[in-house]
């Protein structure tokens, strides 16, 4: 879980609330790589289960692993998301999970790929 190679960005981690890991940010300073931030105050209302309303921001960050969990514990919000939900760059033999997507380059063309159900192989996407 979260293994990142010993030469990535190091100017920037966020505490995963999911599961205490320490998430990287390369590209955004509030959100961490291919994770999901929320505030918890949008999931409160009057009356509703929590009840925030008119306080500060309360930022919540998953990690990228966390974001897959939550979506394989809540499958009908995951079609929400569907296939190709985040990039993923580098030589990689296989996908991340089933929502990576990648780009390869040939030549002045590029090919799109799509991770197949099972997060197992890379499918060119049609």
């Amino acid at each position: 879980m979260n293994e990142y190679p010993p030469n990535y960005p190091r100017h920037g981690f966020h505490l995963c609330h999911g599961c205490g890991s320490m998430a990287p940010h390369h590209t955004q300073e509030n959100a961490p790589d291919n994770g999901w931030v929320f505030d918890m105050n949008n999931f409160g209302y009057y009356a509703g289960f929590t009840d925030f309303i008119l306080q500060d921001p309360q930022l919540v960050r998953l990690c990228h692993d966390c974001v897959v969990k939550f979506l394989d514990t809540f499958p009908l919000l995951s079609v929400l998301v569907g296939k190709g939900g985040h990039s993923q760059n580098g030589p990689n033999e296989k996908p991340c999970c089933q929502y990576a997507w990648k780009s390869e380059s040939i030549g002045q063309s590029s090919i799109t790929y799509l991770a197949s159900d099972d997060a197992e192989s890379w499918e060119i996407m049609r």
